[in-house]
């Protein structure tokens, strides 16, 4: 089994140990124990991804040692580089209430505990203190501290171990009394910046990491009410660390098309920005592989749709074509990134995609007839056939027909133009309109007047392989 040397290191000491795809993560840990006397109960493994030192990724089981392995091996990485890091074991309640009397030990500090530095005692730079501490004792080679609250007992003394930089708890008598300043109403020093710096970690793992968790989380592990307000922006400045600025990002355009086009030959790529302000405008993005994918694996179907970007300082749409496959799934063709869902826009991504096809087969399209979409189809694509998303049908007809009515009617109604859409044959579909006929002629109107010829099964001009909806 293929192996890799990995160097673990914590504070000044560090030793080699060999890691395979099958190593399990218990064993790490024990190997680890075993040479550097570290509990790994209080402490986690942690890793340089190989092509972006800058982001850090956890061990927490057996798949993230895979994944490590898999990822150093695929860059030819000749080393891993595994670092311990002290677990954040702040918790509610193993706290006093903020008003309590009684006395309640912090399982953070015991003694014997080693710690890499002694930010924990007084605060990392990144994520600064917030608990009702004073220092007493505080030069390179020991410190002791104590509650400021001077009737509390709480009392802690550490040292340096040999030359440091690691800090051992010699001393401590872990009892508060004073309540701690535990879940206080926000606090002078819970800025967002400090937010940030409390939650990037977690972003990195959780893009998708919501300001309302982190309020939880940081009540649950810092004893810190924050508003909702200061955990948004603290997601932002984060969010602007990790990645950089959203605006900036726009210039990298240039450089991603150029990459995109070098490493994905036969691709159609077209990026335009205004000719005066340089500011963008649109990008057509459709890689070989999926029009390739498509010409091959999908039915000559296509369905088009629109939707805006959710992004509060961001104005966008993004316009997409996509298929489904033989597994009857989502298959992704081409998308867009415009302003706006306007007849320009789709005509231009019409045209690209025209120049993306592999071959002229004849296409049913399915769309909602977005915004300048329904005219722009027959322009671009005039010997294929648009059909129109039944469920959008449904919703006008409820709209602008049905809703006038009572309920029961109402209900007969939108059954009599489910029959009209499935209809599979003429006379299908002829016996369903004489039912909208003698329930209501108005109905009925309504259906001529919306194109049927479109939506219902039994009138359309191509195949729609059983898909009435996008």
């Amino acid at each position: 089994m293929e192996q890799l040397p990995g160097r673990c290191s914590f504070g000044d000491q560090s030793f080699v140990l060999f890691i395979g795809r099958d190593k399990d993560l218990a064993s790490i840990h024990s190997r680890v124990s075993q040479r550097l006397g570290v509990d790994m109960q209080e402490n986690m493994l942690k890793y340089h991804l190989p092509m972006d030192t800058d982001v850090e990724q956890v061990l927490l089981d057996d798949g993230d040692v895979q994944a490590m392995f898999d990822l150093h091996n695929c860059q030819g990485t000749s080393l891993i580089n595994l670092e311990i890091h002290q677990v954040e074991t702040r918790c509610l309640s193993t706290h006093a209430s903020r008003h309590s009397d009684g006395t309640q030990p912090l399982d953070r500090y015991v003694v014997h505990k080693y710690f890499k530095h002694a930010w924990p005692f007084f605060g990392n730079p990144r994520t600064p203190p917030i608990t009702r501490k004073q220092f007493r004792v505080n030069d390179s080679i020991r410190l002791t501290v104590r509650c400021n609250v001077s009737v509390c007992p709480w009392r802690l003394h550490a040292s340096v171990v040999r030359q440091g930089p690691q800090f051992q708890i010699k001393t401590l008598n872990n009892i508060y009394t004073c309540g701690c300043d535990i879940m206080s109403d926000g606090h002078p020093r819970t800025s967002k910046k400090w937010v940030a710096n409390a939650v990037k970690g977690k972003l990195v793992d959780k893009p998708t990491y919501r300001a309302s968790e982190m309020m939880s989380d940081i009540r649950r592990e810092y004893g810190i009410c924050i508003p909702y307000h200061q955990a948004w922006w603290g997601k932002e400045v984060a969010v602007g660390s990790l990645y950089g600025d959203f605006r900036t990002s726009y210039h990298m355009l240039n450089w991603y098309n150029e990459r995109a086009l070098q490493s994905n030959p036969g691709s159609i790529l077209s990026l335009e920005v205004d000719p005066e302000t340089q500011r963008f405008k649109r990008f057509f993005i459709c890689f070989e592989a999926s029009a390739y994918g498509f010409e091959v694996g999908c039915r000559p179907m296509l369905f088009l749709d629109g939707t805006h970007i959710k992004q509060h300082r961001v104005q966008g749409v993004i316009l997409a074509a996509s298929a489904l496959n033989g597994n009857n799934e989502l298959f992704s063709v081409a998308y867009s990134i415009a302003d706006s869902e306007t007849y320009d826009n789709w005509v231009w991504f019409l045209q690209n995609l025209k120049k993306a096809l592999l071959s002229d087969r004849r296409i049913a399209f399915l769309s909602d007839r977005g915004r300048g979409l329904k005219e722009a189809i027959p322009d671009v694509f005039p010997n294929d056939h648009h059909g129109y998303c039944f469920q959008h049908i449904m919703q006008n007809f409820k709209d602008q027909c049905a809703g006038k009515y009572a309920a029961p009617f109402k209900k007969l109604l939108r059954k009599i133009l489910q029959r009209i859409a499935y209809a599979v044959t003429e006379q299908e579909y002829q016996d369903a309109m004489t039912a909208m006929e003698l329930n209501s002629t108005e109905a009925k109107d309504w259906v001529l007047r919306n194109d049927v010829e479109h939506w219902s099964h039994a009138l359309f001009q191509r195949q729609r392989f059983g898909s009435l909806n996008i």
